[in-house]
Formats: structure tokens, C-alpha cells, sequence
């Protein structure tokens, strides 16, 4: 199990760093770093993690995610396959905030920063797509001479901090990482619970992933993500069940015996308090934006 503290490889003095990832998968352990990560997803989809927040990743996702703010992007099952044609690429700009925020950031033209450099302890994230503006920015970034690099991404905060619909992801902001060991039982829960989401699974299998009895874990989970493991484990299952009432041509109750649930009722109510609507409510509010959104094109 590698630890969850992740090292992002430095060959210079530079204050940042681009990265740019052409893989199978996206890395697939929760994780955290002291840099400030400002990615574009170009490729790919999968659940997102960041913090307390459940939810889905797809291209066109420009992601900025704080220092020591726990995340993982786990890509879809079949980007696993053996077979599997598709790839997960994205563009990612790494800076530790300190060397801005003592520079840079501590002039009056640029104070405004500051505020999205907080809100990235949460995880910040803004949807956009092909074409937009931002995207074309971070794209472009890798071939850029460094000055010119650093200028765009001043101008990428500038861009994001002015923003009026960028989301802030988690309730919870990290301060400081906890001891690795809880770091590694976290990310082979979490693991488990993404691989396995599908069939069933009780509070006493988790809390032997986590060598803990079930009270233990009970306690260990909620101080650790805020939440009981019966509420994590029921987001990611909901979270499955829209990517299906979006893609599949499943019936409702297929669905929900495919995520993980033997009781259609229980699915129902489950759905509509995570989703704040009923499954049959969601797909339709899915495809009326669709038409919107085509009839804006």
C-alpha cells in the first residue's frame, strides 16, 4: 500500500510545475500533497473525492484542490479493463501558496487571490467545455517559456476567483494531515468501498479492512470524514445510479440492484435525500437541460 502523503518530484528551483498525465487511469489513492493543484481534465471520467465531497469527474473539469486537501479522481471500472481503448489525460499546475502568497500575492492588485487560495482548502471546482476560454489556457500552458507560464497562471487564478458559479466541493477544510497509518486505513476503505460499491456490504466487513472492531471504525470514520460510513457508502452508490439514469437504458430498479441495493424503496428514498429529487424527477430534469443546452449550439 503506498502511502497516502504524495511527493510531487521536484528538478529545480522553480516556484511551480506543470504536469501533464496521458494514462490508462487516473492515479487511484486518496491523497494529499502540501502544493496547490490546479488541474484540467481533458480525458476521462470517474468519482471524485476531494475532501467530504462525493461526485462525479468528466472532461472540461478545471479542479483546484489546496494544500493537504485529501483527493483521489478514481476512474470508471472499464478505464481498468484489460482491453480498454479509452485514456484519462489531464493538465495540472502545482505551486506551494507560501512563495505566492509572501511575493506575488501580497500586492494590492493581486490581494483579491487570497480568497480563492482559502476556498482551495475546500476544493474548488469550475465545469466548463471545449472551447472555453480557460480550457484553452491551461491546455496551451505546457509549451509556454516559464515567464510566460507564470504569467498565464495569474491570470488562471485571476480568471477563477472572479468566477461567480465556480463551486467550493468540501465542508471540511484540512489543516494538517493526521498520522500516516489513519491516511492508509482511509484509502483502504475508501478502495473498497469504490470496488465494491455494487454488492453488499456490512459495517463489520469495513471495519476488518481497517483492522479495527466496529466501534472502533465508527468512530475513526466519523472523526476522520465528518460523516457515518452508512452516508458515505449510500453517496457513492447515488452517485453510480445518476451516471447510469444519464447513460444506460436500464429501468430504474435495475439500476438500483446494479449500485448496490436489494430494496427499490429504500434506493427511492435513499436517492431523493442525497439528490434532493426522485430518480424518475432527476432523468427528467437530465435530458431538459440536454435539449437546452442543444438548442444553444
Amino acid at each position: 500500500m503506498k502511502p497516502l502523503l504524495f511527493k510531487i518530484p521536484t528538478v529545480d528551483d522553480r516556484s511551480f510545475r506543470i504536469e501533464q498525465d496521458n494514462l490508462a487511469h487516473f492515479y487511484g489513492h486518496l491523497h494529499f500533497h502540501p502544493e496547490i493543484q490546479l488541474t484540467l481534465i481533458q480525458a476521462g471520467e470517474g468519482t471524485l473525492i476531494v475532501g467530504d465531497k462525493i461526485d462525479r469527474f468528466a472532461p472540461y473539469d478545471i479542479l483546484m484542490l489546496g494544500t493537504n486537501l485529501p483527493h483521489v479522481l478514481r476512474s470508471d471500472p472499464a478505464y481498468f479493463q484489460a482491453d480498454a481503448t479509452q485514456r484519462s489525460t489531464s493538465v495540472s499546475i502545482l505551486f506551494r501558496p507560501e512563495q505566492l502568497e509572501s511575493t506575488v500575492l501580497s500586492l494590492p492588485e493581486t490581494r483579491h487571490l487570497n480568497q480563492l487560495l482559502l476556498e482551495s482548502r475546500h476544493g474548488v471546482r469550475l465545469r466548463c467545455w471545449e472551447g472555453h476560454p480557460l480550457v484553452e489556457q491551461l491546455t496551451a500552458i505546457p509549451g509556454l517559456r516559464p515567464f510566460e507560464q507564470f504569467l498565464s497562471l495569474l491570470t488562471l487564478l485571476d480568471s477563477l476567483a472572479s468566477n461567480p458559479v465556480r463551486e467550493v466541493l468540501s465542508v471540511v477544510a484540512y489543516e494538517q494531515p493526521q498520522r500516516p497509518e489513519d491516511h492508509r486505513r482511509l484509502e483502504q476503505v475508501f478502495s473498497y468501498i469504490l470496488e465494491r460499491y455494487d454488492s453488499p456490504i456490512s459495517l463489520e466487513d469495513v471495519a476488518n479492512i481497517a483492522n479495527l472492531t466496529p466501534g472502533a471504525f465508527c468512530r475513526f470514520f466519523r472523526q476522520h470524514t465528518r460523516k457515518k460510513f452508512s452516508t458515505l457508502l449510500n453517496e457513492v452508490r447515488i452517485e453510480h445510479a445518476c451516471r447510469h439514469l444519464r447513460e444506460s437504458k436500464q429501468t430504474i430498479s435495475q439500476i438500483a440492484f446494479s449500485c448496490g441495493y436489494t430494496n427499490l424503496s429504500n434506493f427511492n428514498r435513499q436517492f431523493k435525500e442525497i439528490a434532493g429529487m426522485s430518480p424518475g424527477d432527476y432523468i427528467r430534469s437530465y435530458h431538459s437541460q440536454q435539449v437546452k443546452k442543444t438548442a444553444l449550439l
